[in-house]
């Protein structure tokens, strides 16, 4: 019989709505499941939105203190709330014994994420897992593109390239919100959009930073709350980082908040000495691939579908092949990856991101954040935890 697991969720905007979603649907997505994930209790400061969504979702409770989750019967504390919610509740949750997921990034400073890091070592002790929700290692083209770069078809890797694009915040009236406020955020186009570039680096790469250039503006520095005040804007709306990794990989992130035209591209280049690989977000179902060992008059990029089950494990147990994912289910099989972990006691890396990937992340971006206050490079080595 499957196991039940009691949930509770910090938070009741769109990404607590996904996690909820995924929840729900672990158990006949994945026929031969160990999990039944119980959906117990859901936190929002505003009542009147923390209601409609434990009514949504069908949770059994509610509540406007979210220690009130942490002190009732939950296995799992599910951090989805802002960056500046991360750090606290995380740790008293990890210390009170409950296994915890928390979006990303990790903190919203160095200090908080080696904090959160220890602490889930700590807990490890005792059993108690802990992981980062960065959903995109679950995306089976990138899966697919781990599987390649460990074959070797790309040869000696030269350079990794990311353009994750946004343009919600392009239009000068848009509202002022937390992401806007450094202090509640720590940073907004690097640690909302380039955390999953670092992460992803990393992750498909095998290989950690060295040093970082990093670079960021604000076209925008005022913005309108909701009464119309004009507010400031003390957060990144472009962020541009320029890495070397410890391999000798050259790495170029941008990510923008403010790019016309793009809803949400992402964008991976990886280059080497027997291949490229070119990844788009908007085609995730789809993987472009160049290898030197095709004959000369055959070589150049090709379209790869990558839903065949042989590909990876992510397409064994529900879709047929040829018949694409949406962008719901990197979050579901983040999760039940998650769950698995729990249950059978087995590691949450390399495949998901651990604190320690987390707390990695973290001082990437921290290196940027000193990088261009300081407008010269910064060794990794000289803020290590």
């Amino acid at each position: 019989m499957p196991r039940k697991l009691n949930i509770g969720i910090l938070g009741c905007g769109f990404m607590a709505k996904i996690h909820a979603n995924a929840y729900k649907k672990i158990g006949y997505v994945f026929s031969a499941s160990l999990v039944e994930p119980e959906l117990r209790m859901v936190y929002s400061r505003n009542e009147s939105a923390v209601k409609r969504t434990a009514e949504r979702f069908n949770f059994q409770k509610w509540t406007t203190n979210w220690k009130d989750i942490i002190n009732d019967d939950i296995d799992i504390f599910d951090n989805t709330g802002s960056n500046d919610t991360h750090y606290e509740p995380t740790l008293l949750a990890l210390k009170a014994g409950k296994h915890v997921i928390v979006e990303k990034p990790l903190a919203v400073n160095l200090q908080e994420a080696r904090e959160m890091y220890d602490a889930s070592q700590e807990a490890q002790k005792n059993g108690i897992k802990s992981m980062v929700a960065f959903n995109y290692r679950f995306i089976p083209a990138l899966r697919l593109v781990k599987r390649i770069i460990n074959e070797g078809r790309l040869g000696k890797i030269y350079q990794f390239r990311s353009n994750f694009l946004q343009d919600k915040m392009a239009d000068p009236t848009v509202p002022f919100s937390w992401r806007l406020d450094k202090e509640k955020a720590g940073s907004f186009a690097l640690g909302d959009l380039n955390s999953h570039a670092i992460d992803i680096l990393r992750f498909l790469l095998q290989a950690e930073v060295d040093s970082v250039m990093g670079y960021q503006k604000t076209f925008n520095t005022k913005r309108p709350d909701q009464n119309g005040k004009q507010l400031s804007v003390d957060v990144d709306e472009t962020s541009l980082l320029w890495l070397e990794m410890e391999n000798g990989v050259l790495a170029t992130l941008e990510s923008s908040k403010v790019s016309t035209g793009y809803k949400a591209m992402w964008r991976i280049e990886i280059h080497g000495s027997e291949g490229g690989i070119y990844f788009d977000l908007t085609r995730a179902n789809e993987l472009q691939f160049y290898s030197k060992a095709d004959p000369l008059y055959l070589q150049g990029m090709k379209v790869i579908n990558v839903t065949e089950p042989e590909a990876h494990e992510l397409f064994e147990d529900w879709l047929p092949r040829g018949h694409g994912i949406g962008w719901e289910y990197y979050h579901l099989y983040m999760l039940e990856h998650f769950l698995r972990s729990i249950v059978m006691g087995t590691d949450i890396g390399p495949q998901g991101a651990t604190f320690y990937d987390g707390l990695k992340c973290q001082q990437v971006i921290e290196a940027a954040i000193m990088s261009f206050e300081k407008g010269t490079w910064i060794k990794i080595k000289d803020i290590l935890e």
